[in-house]
């Protein structure tokens, strides 16, 4: 009987063989070693139902007890454990496995749902850092627009006052260039590679005087020519997406160097947002 259940439950893909006689059993048993391996590496969590089945008649005999079997023979009484463990085993897997298998998928359903949060809350605190950006830059404007209303006020007074004194002469046919530069600084120019043309004395002296940073729209690459001649190797030219390009405007920023940024095209890096803002 201990040799027929072990036979039983070790049935290749649930076909229980009909021949379960001690003749058969120790055919099977022949190969002790290979036998022995197959006891150890039973697939104790994976047992078909055609097994299970034929297992219960041996099962609900009395006389299967190891205590029993152990007073005919200590190696059937092994046998005899061993097949009323494995059923056990197997049962309490059943039992135990959609349990465990739903505790791992709450586990990552609680894993999924921290990250969620987790993104959630760093979303919200980039909101609130935005938010609170935008609140200082809408009072820092409506001081602004506080102050140029109290300025214009100021000045709307003081041009009632003057509107009351005599006329004050001024210079006819003013030239803007004559004010912000010199015979001697467009010479130099020239001197430099700036073409003698008044369009060009005109970009030059808005570049030279502006207090932001120019762009240019140079495509006879004249202006290039001239600021690269001008500066010399002072200048440190360099392109957006070029390699160590952020490095260089960093570089320059600490020592007060002058920066050509070639081939703009119609977006500038955002990155240079805050710079460009004078922020």
């Amino acid at each position: 009987n201990v040799s027929a259940a072990v036979m039983v439950l070790m049935a290749p893909g649930g076909k229980v063989p009909k021949d379960r006689s001690w003749k058969a059993a120790k055919v099977t048993m022949a190969k002790v070693d290979s036998f022995l391996d197959s006891l150890i590496n039973f697939n104790k969590e994976n047992i078909h139902e055609n097994c299970l089945k034929a297992i219960r008649p041996y099962l609900q005999d009395p006389e299967f007890n190891p205590e029993f079997v152990a007073s005919k023979s200590y190696a059937a009484a092994g046998l005899c454990s061993w097949v009323i463990n494995i059923v056990r085993f197997y049962e309490v897997f059943c039992d135990v496995e959609p349990k465990r298998q739903a505790l791992s998928k709450a586990t990552s359903d609680l894993t999924a749902a921290q990250e969620k949060l987790a993104a959630i809350k760093a979303k919200i605190a980039h909101l609130n850092e935005n938010l609170a950006k935008l609140t200082a830059k809408f009072e820092k404007a409506t001081a602004d627009k506080l102050k140029c209303q109290q300025e214009a006020e100021v000045t709307a007074g003081t041009i009632s006052l003057a509107n009351r004194l005599a006329p004050i002469p001024v210079t006819p046919a003013l030239d803007p260039l004559r004010v912000l530069t010199d015979d001697a600084i467009v010479a130099a120019w020239r001197n430099e590679g700036l073409p003698a043309d008044r369009m060009s004395v005109e970009n030059a002296t808005i570049l030279s005087n502006c207090e932001r940073w120019p762009l240019m729209v140079d495509p006879q690459l004249q202006g290039i020519k001239w600021i690269k001649s001008r500066y010399g190797e002072d200048l440190r030219v360099t392109q957006i997406g070029q390699k160590g390009y952020l490095q260089t405007l960093e570089r320059a920023l600490e020592a007060g160097e002058v920066v050509l940024i070639e081939n703009l095209e119609e977006s500038i890096d955002p990155v240079l947002g805050p710079l460009l803002g004078r922020e």
